[in-house]
């Protein structure tokens, strides 16, 4: 019997090839040889991994010697054409205007995988794509399309700090369900995306750039230019043209604090209005099997955007509040304030009514920013995925209203009795409290409505398939398995 032990487990990087070949007493029985085509940082991580998982890994290199040092000693450096021959599985991690450098290798390539790692400079519509391009020029290949939304970053620290889908696709099924299997053993979860034409799509997805925050991040943009500017008017560009009064040094910060809170309640109140919209659609219409608009559906897509966007505005301006204090000008207020109260006597300057509006207010901001944590912390995948659908619903459902009705609240106590002061109308325009608060309040009220057990239980029944035109006999099951239709008004 021979002695295994005595085998070295690599071979001698001295030989003219560069590195030996793998002993077969190193992977386990039935393992492929993975070869990688392409010396780039992209291989080099790709190779490491693939090593991690246990596969012989064998890269094609235009100058063998000259690469060997870039990758780890169990990773076989070789020419180009010995891969090809080697390997059955090879990934092309090279860019696409060097695709037509690996024609000569037409005929060791044929009848093996090749797996396109590859992504366009710029965002392509018409196409062809760069695995369609790579089936042209190996028409006696099986060309698979994945990994190009893994980055090498991804691949060298591991599956658990990075994305876990590598979406795939080919016309080949074996040869895609051999990567799949590759996938899974490299701790990744495959998605099947189709044929090879969808390779455009895949191709595309890398340069997509926060496409579903577009709308989102724009509209919250405009709505703090709106109010900005609306602030500016009132509190700066009044007093300066009617008394001369110069108070540009509120643009930094004062006008800042007090603009966010406006988009903060805005963003947040149209989180909730698609809901609305879908539930009185359905009420008016009779059923479920009916389109909703395609506005409204997207509207519906996008309020978890709508939402962090909400929320990014409220974190802003708790920590602009909390920075007022240090202002040198709000010091200085505070100096001439109490400097004015000696000099006129006044002994308590204390007032009951301002004192209480203000703890309530602090106090229900408080809870409003606590509410709205939660609502973002919910809306992560990570966390998302450790709640079944009540517990999502819930949270995101009621617990969102009440973030929403503790939003309205905190402006309302903020507001006062300052609507009623005419001093507050300056060239006539109201303050910014009563040009948001009425539509938060608005969207409480028909969500109430909609708590109403007349509209709740015909929205229920709705929601379970009947239908006004129809005539088919429906009962809901009894109050003790209901299924959780208590909370049948959320989307």
């Amino acid at each position: 019997m021979p002695d295994n032990m005595s085998k070295p487990l690599i071979r001698d990087r001295g030989d003219g090839r560069g590195l030996g070949h793998f002993e077969a007493s190193l992977t386990e029985p039935g393992c492929p040889l993975v070869g990688i085509l392409g010396t780039g940082d992209f291989a080099r991580s790709l190779a490491r991994r693939l090593i991690a998982s246990g596969y012989q890994v064998v890269v094609g290199s235009r100058s063998p010697k000259r690469s060997v040092a870039l990758f780890p000693e169990e990773a076989e450096v070789v020419t180009q054409l010995e891969a090809a021959s080697q390997a059955d599985l090879l990934f092309v991690a090279l860019f696409p205007e060097h695709y037509s450098t690996l024609v000569e290798l037409k005929q060791a390539l044929a009848g093996k995988t090749l797996v396109d790692v590859s992504n366009a400079l710029r965002v392509c519509r018409d196409g062809p794509s760069n695995a369609s391009q790579l089936a042209d020029l190996f028409p006696e290949s099986a060309v698979v399309k994945g990994f190009n939304t893994i980055s090498a970053w991804t691949l060298q620290s591991g599956p658990r700090d990075g994305s876990r889908q590598v979406f795939l696709c080919s016309n080949s099924g074996p040869a895609k369900a051999s990567i799949s299997q590759l996938c899974r053993r490299m701790g990744f979860i495959p998605v099947d995306m189709g044929v090879l034409s969808a390779s455009l799509e895949l191709e595309n997805m890398p340069l997509h750039l926060f496409p579903s925050w577009r709308l989102p991040v724009h509209l919250s943009l405009a709505l703090f230019v709106l109010f900005y500017l609306y602030n500016f008017i009132r509190d700066v560009l009044h007093p300066y043209l009617t008394a001369g009064k110069s108070a540009f040094y509120k643009m930094p910060i004062e006008l800042v604090n007090v603009t966010l809170p406006c988009a903060a309640l805005i963003l947040l109140t149209l989180v909730y209005v698609p809901g609305l919209c879908a539930a009185f659609l359905q009420l008016w219409w009779g059923t479920k099997y009916r389109r909703f608009p395609n506005c409204l559906d997207k509207w519906l897509i996008q309020r978890k955007q709508l939402g962090l966007c909400s929320f990014l505005c409220a974190v802003l301006h708790m920590i602009y509040s909390l920075c007022l204090p240090m202002r040198k000008s709000a010091r200085y207020k505070l100096l001439n304030t109490a400097f004015k109260q000696v000099k006129e006597g006044v002994e308590d300057s204390w007032v009951d009514e301002e004192v209480w509006r203000m703890e309530l207010y602090v106090s229900v901001g408080i809870m409003a920013i606590g509410l709205l944590s939660l609502l973002a912390v919910t809306s992560l995948p990570s966390v998302a995925n450790t709640v079944n659908w009540r517990e999502f619903s819930f949270i995101q459902s009621s617990l969102g209203h009440c973030a929403l009705f503790m939003c309205t609240l905190h402006t309302c106590l903020y507001g006062w009795t300052r609507a009623f002061d005419p001093g507050q109308y300056r060239f006539y325009l109201p303050p910014t409290f009563l040009l948001v608060a009425p539509f938060s309040v608005s969207v409480l009220l028909l969500r109430s409505l909609l708590l109403l057990p007349c509209v709740a239980l015909r929205l229920g029944k709705i929601r379970r398939g009947w239908e006004k035109s129809r005539h088919i006999r429906f009962t809901l099951p009894d109050d003790d398995c209901r299924n959780g239709l208590e909370d049948v008004s959320h989307v």
